[in-house]
């Protein structure tokens, strides 16, 4: 703020007449006087920051002027009318003049009219310098780089005038050269005598011969010069990369033209059919079946236009830019390659009905189509970004390192495999469903593991099982034996986590055999089982080494073994492999899951995981971590642990080790995720190590997570909720991070607990009456919002840079303690905050967090990423006991894939079992996470922050207030 400013009488009458003429505000009013006796009434004029005053709007000088910048101006209260007062002072309107210098007095104005007082008040207050501040430095600095110009200009100027006068230097000097020679050769031709004329003819039949041997020795040069490169493998490359992209216009042509008779022929016929009186087809199956085909045809038409005027200007052939256009729009294929399989069960249920089957021939034999049905025009988009990925393969093994489009091309190849892939991985995880539940209806008892979406297909065919006594010997017959391969003969399928055996009944359907279902991770494989020298006597002959056996110990139930018989070596060979690959990746994982997180450091064994995260929870998550460290030396080193704790068995911590680990100090382990200023976030004071003796004293119990209190006697959402209205809450600088965590993770899952499983039906959350349907799951979203909402307003609201750096780390800190709580929601709630327009532009604010706090929230974010529809998140919360709280958008995600992607019915008009057990078991999912409750005490202090809205800024308010902190650079 200008705190002074010296003006001459020349610059106020100056200033003076400029207000009086370009003014933003001018007109009478009454001012006090200094002795606040009486009323004077001048005119005013207002120029920027500057109040003039002139004695009536004919003066040229001003009689004062007044300095606004940084002053106060608000309306004022009538004063009280003295005794002998004759001015009505009702009608008359006040407002004061407030100056930042203390010695100033405040200046007192009054008017007339109302409207008039106002738009003075206004006109004050919003009078600054600082615009026009702003303005002469943006003007300088556009001063300074034309300063930067002309100097650069004029040294440029100056070397070419050098430049010049050595020209002519060197052209006078040539000059000269040229005359001496024109005198030399003057004075030779005058000496020269006459040759006869028979000389003459000789020296140009001479010049002639010489003439024809230099041309002809050229071209035979240059024609050396030509082969060799034609001959080259430059050349030959070059060739091979035209011939590319010529074929790849052939088959763009092909591609529209065949998207052309898809749309003209088959999508917009139909269309008009679906719009007459008796449509053979709705519009809902039109738009199913033909999901983004015109949009796909538009799309390449365009490429295709953009490639034939690239060819024209061979051969300087460049094709990035092209690529460039089409990937962002590539991204339609995989809705069109998600919905093609549905698209072609819509198609086969419309056939069902004789006017369409009968238009859709009429269609098909059209002679554009050359006899292909319209599932082969629907194909042709499957193949497209593959055949898009081997054409940029064979360009770039013919483009030469250093050609200029080399890295564009190898960067649409690479997001072209991407897209393949996650297109890949959908296709086949919608395959590997319907492959599920297509066994899964052939089961006559049915089976709910098949309905499980991480369960994958392996193998399926044909085995005989051997019956076996209660002692594991063959009970009749020999393994070769007829009737054994009549009786025994079953039907195996093998998947990534179970082996179900069957028996075939009539019909193709099939019925599970006792113990039919075996989980691979209860499972022991003997390829070359042992047996009695009688067995092997009689059965080596007939068999040959066909058989193998299977140990199964069950948890729940007594163990027993299965001998199944291939028909081959071969199948033998495959069967064994496959289960002895499952077996394994099923025990690797289990083992990984317990011995590592995701930040590769070593966590506790799955018996004592509740116990170290109430550990975390009460000490931090860096004594988790430090606990953690402590375990991996308890589980893999026995002797050392023995000796230091007095453990007898590695495998099973006893209570003294719990107690050792609950007495880790809060100091983090090296390499720890949260640093020390995240520690002195989590305000957690040191807990004493010692007794009176110099024992170990036990910790109290913490309120973390735990499953043995059902949470009946738990604090209600509505509680909560009244005692924080109309209370003011504390700031965000007075509570703890670990408080927040535990607050928050109590009122997510409060919320989420509400929901009752009717709105899980019907997609009621996608309708237009979704509040009257669904009010628990929109005000579970609403409950989202606002706390994300309130993180990004905590952050944005500190002016100080500092200030913001530690809301940041803070806040990152909740959610890593969220995570130890398995509050998933909690942790998107925060993620998705830093991720917001207005805090992740931030960049002097983000350059200040610390390295370790940006590894922490990319962790997270990759936790609850939507990549692969939420893959690391599911795994998670596989893996994870509750109590829980999950992101309930990603189930909802699942309950509108299964509602569109499945129908009610079967083919035989049946209702779809398979459905309604497979949005049971997502359903079952939820509710499992909703009954068990966490068992955290009510902070009101803590809630009452987190449902205050007071200072909560929307949208535009932040990105206006993030704008205003780190403004936009200049172009």
């Amino acid at each position: 703020m200008q705190k002074g400013i010296r003006l001459n009488d020349g610059h106020v009458a100056s200033l003076g007449l400029l207000a009086r003429k370009d003014g933003t505000r001018k007109g009478y009013l009454s001012k006090r006087s200094s002795d606040n006796t009486k009323w004077q009434t001048k005119w005013f004029a207002l120029l920027q920051n500057l109040l003039f005053y002139f004695e009536s709007d004919s003066s040229s000088r001003p009689s004062g002027l007044y300095l606004l910048e940084g002053c106060v101006c608000d309306r004022a209260p009538s004063p009280k009318p003295a005794l002998s007062a004759k001015e009505p002072l009702e009608k008359q309107h006040y407002f004061t003049v407030n100056f930042s210098h203390e010695n100033q007095k405040a200046l007192e104005l009054r008017t007339e009219d109302a409207k008039d007082c106002d738009e003075w008040v206004a006109a004050i207050a919003h009078a600054s310098y600082r615009t026009l501040a702003t303005e002469h430095e943006a003007l300088m600095q556009k001063y300074l780089h034309l300063l930067q110009i002309v100097e650069t200009e004029k040294t440029v100027a100056t070397q070419l005038r050098r430049q010049i006068e050595d020209g002519e230097v060197e052209i006078e000097r040539l000059k000269a050269e040229i005359a001496t020679l024109l005198r030399d050769n003057e004075r030779i031709q005058s000496t020269q005598t006459v040759t006869p004329n028979d000389e003459d003819s000789d020296i140009k039949k001479i010049k002639k011969v010489q003439s024809f041997l230099r041309g002809w020795l050229c071209r035979r040069k240059w024609k050396t010069i030509i082969q060799d490169y034609i001959r080259s493998p430059h050349a030959d490359s070059m060739r091979k990369r035209n011939q590319v992209v010529f074929s790849m216009l052939e088959a763009e042509a092909e591609y529209v033209q065949q998207l052309h008779i898809l749309v003209n022929n088959f999508l917009r016929p139909l269309r008009m059919a679906a719009s007459s009186k008796k449509p053979p087809i709705t519009h809902d199956d039109v738009s199913s079946i033909f999901l983004n085909s015109e949009t796909i045809m538009f799309l390449h038409q365009i490429f295709y236009q953009g490639l034939k005027a690239r060819i024209s200007s061979w051969p300087t052939l460049v094709l990035a830019d092209l690529f460039d256009i089409l990937l962002p729009m590539l991204n339609i294929y995989q809705e069109f390659v998600r919905n093609h399989q549905y698209s072609l069960q819509i198609l086969a249920h419309c056939k069902q009905n004789r006017d369409f089957d009968k238009l859709l021939k009429h269609y098909e034999a059209k002679p554009d189509c050359e006899e292909r049905t319209l599932e082969t025009f629907l194909t042709y988009p499957m193949f497209q970004i593959p055949r898009y990925i081997l054409t940029l393969h064979e360009l770039l093994a013919h483009t030469p390192h250093e050609h200029v489009e080399r890295n564009s091309l190898d960067y649409a190849k690479s997001k072209l495999e991407e897209l393949s892939r996650v297109m890949h991985d959908e296709v086949s995880e919608t395959e590997n469903i319907r492959k599920n539940l297509a066994i899964e209806r052939m089961i006559i008892e049915g089976c709910e593991i098949l309905l499980d979406t991480s369960q994958t297909f392996v193998r399926q065919g044909s085995l005989i099982q051997v019956p076996m006594s209660e002692k594991g010997k063959i009970t009749r017959g020999r393994l070769g034996s007829l009737s054994l391969k009549k009786e025994g003969e079953r039907q195996c399928f093998l998947f990534s986590k179970h082996l179900i055996i069957c028996t075939r009944g009539s019909g193709g359907k099939l019925h599970l055999t006792k113990n039919g279902v075996i989980s691979l991770i209860d499972c022991t494989l003997l390829e070359d089982p042992e047996s009695t020298e009688e067995e092997a006597k009689g059965s080596s002959q007939d068999i040959d080494h066909l058989d193998f056996k299977i140990g199964v110990e069950p948890k729940d139930s007594p163990p027993f073994t299965v001998i199944l018989v291939a028909s081959s070596r071969q199948e033998k060979a495959a069967w064994t492999s496959d289960i002895s690959q499952c077996v394994d990746n099923i025990r690797c994982n289990g083992l990984m899951m317990n011995a590592f997180e995701e930040n590769s450091k070593v966590t506790v064994p799955q018996m004592i995981k509740g116990r170290v995260v109430e550990v975390a929870a009460c000490t931090g998550v860096a004594a988790a971590f430090t606990a953690s460290r402590t375990v991996q030396r308890v589980c893999s080193k026995p002797s050392e642990t023995q000796g230091h704790l007095g453990s007898p068995s590695v495998k099973r911590p006893t209570s003294a080790q719990v107690t050792i680990l609950r007495l880790m100090g809060p100091s983090p382990a090296p390499g720890s995720v949260l640093t020390a200023r995240s520690l002195e976030l989590l305000r957690i004071p040191r807990l004493p190590l010692s007794g009176p003796h110099g024992a170990h004293r036990a910790v109290s119990p913490p309120r973390t997570l735990t499953q043995d209190d059902p949470g009946d006697n738990q604090v209600t959402l509505e509680e909560i909720t009244q005692m924080a209205e109309g209370v003011k809450a504390e700031p965000f600088e007075n509570h703890s991070a670990l408080e927040i965590a535990e607050q928050l993770t109590l009122l997510d899952h409060l919320v989420f607990k509400k929901i009752p499983y009717e709105e899980f039906f019907g997609q009621g959350w996608m309708k237009l009456e979704k509040n009257e349907r669904t009010p628990y799951i929109m005000k579970t979203t609403k409950h989202f919002n606002d706390i994300s909402n309130l993180i990004a307003s905590e952050i944005i609201r500190n002016e100080d840079i500092n200030a913001r750096v530690s809301a940041i780390e803070k806040w990152v800190a909740v959610a890593d303690i969220c995570r130890c709580l398995h509050n998933y929601n909690a942790v998107l709630e925060i993620t998705s905050s830093m991720n917001r327009s207005a805090i992740f532009r931030l960049k002097k604010t983000w350059l200040k967090v610390s390295k370790q706090t940006k590894a922490l929230i990319d962790k997270l974010q990759k936790l609850v990423s939507s990549e692969g529809r939420f893959k690391n998140l599911r795994e998670a919360l596989k893996n994870c006991d509750p109590p829980c709280v999950p992101y309930l958008g990603m189930y909802l995600t699942d309950l509108a894939f299964i509602e569109e992607g499945t129908p009610n019915y079967t083919e035989d008009g049946l209702v779809n079992f398979s459905k309604m057990r497979m949005i049971s078991h997502i359903i079952r999912e939820i509710r499992q996470f909703q009954q068990t409750a966490y068992k955290i005490e009510h902070q009101v202090k803590v809630t009452q922050y987190l449902l205050d809205q007071s200072f909560v800024m929307d949208e535009e308010s932040l990105y206006e207030s993030s704008l205003r902190m780190e403004p936009k650079l200049p172009t």
